[in-house]
């Protein structure tokens, strides 16, 4: 069995301490052979470390790894264990990969303790940007069944959640629905139908002018009306109605339909 020290708190240990007892511990495993050599799991307990080279150690992620590199540790021997309470996660996760750890430890969709450990699917995202999974991706719609779990057992994956959440690819903004109808890949990130079979949506306010309605008219029937359709003029007088009147809530595709009437 190859053993795993769990560096804890890792971030607030001075690294007079570390070196000492890696070095130690290096000494009592080499007659055991490669085989067998440890591996070292740096924790940031607390969420304090930083993902920058020009901070102290021992709070610099990228330092930390490279003195571990340093005593002679292979990529394959190192592991993160980060935690999110100083909202810095995603970042470390990337600055220790950068600085050459080959394993983070994570959950998906933003679990864990406290604030959570490294949601891996945003790690994920940012490392093939950063040209890691050439040859095979990660299945990122897998995780849309997970959503679902979630929703069904009462803990819900929150509405502004990247990536996941009910709100993460929609707009009620209507120079951004106007944008998404003239060209989609202006207000998207990333090909978000095809990485994760999301849809990119609209909801009806009273910012979301014509532009709005019209988004939702093609993504839910295929059809392009131009501006001056008289059915999208009576659902838009209805929804100004609406808001002029105190309205606050968004309007949803299945309350705007029968308004349209476009049977």
């Amino acid at each position: 069995i190859r053993p795993r020290l769990h560096l804890e708190d890792a971030t607030r240990a001075p690294m007079d301490f570390l070196h000492p007892f890696i070095q130690n511990v290096q000494e009592i495993s080499d007659p055991y052979g490669p085989e067998l050599r440890p591996k070292f799991r740096i924790c940031d307990t607390m969420g304090l470390g930083l993902p920058f080279e020009d901070v102290a150690l021992p709070r610099s992620i990228p330092r930390i790894f490279q003195e571990m590199r340093k005593l002679g540790l292979q990529a394959s021997d190192l592991e993160f264990h980060p935690h999110n309470d100083t909202w810095l996660v995603v970042a470390n996760c990337l600055a220790a990969v950068r600085a050459g750890c080959s394993v983070i430890n994570g959950t998906s969709l933003g679990k864990g303790e406290r604030t959570g450990n490294a949601p891996l699917e945003a790690i994920l995202l940012h490392l093939i940007g950063m040209g890691y999974y050439r040859e095979k991706q990660p299945q990122f719609p897998a995780l849309n069944e997970l959503v679902d779990l979630y929703a069904e057992m009462h803990e819900p994956v929150p509405p502004k959640y990247p990536l996941y959440g009910r709100d993460a690819h929609r707009t009620r903004a209507g120079v951004h629905a106007d944008g998404l109808n003239k060209f989609w890949w202006m207000y998207a990130p990333f090909n978000v139908p095809a990485l994760l079979n999301r849809p990119l949506e609209v909801s009806l306010t009273k910012d979301s002018g014509l532009a709005g309605l019209i988004f939702l008219v093609r993504q839910h029937t295929g059809r392009d009306l131009p501006k001056d359709d008289a059915h999208l003029q009576r659902a838009y007088a209805w929804l100004l109605h609406e808001f002029d009147h105190g309205r606050q809530t968004s309007v949803e595709w299945e309350e705007i339909a029968p308004i349209l009437d476009l049977a």
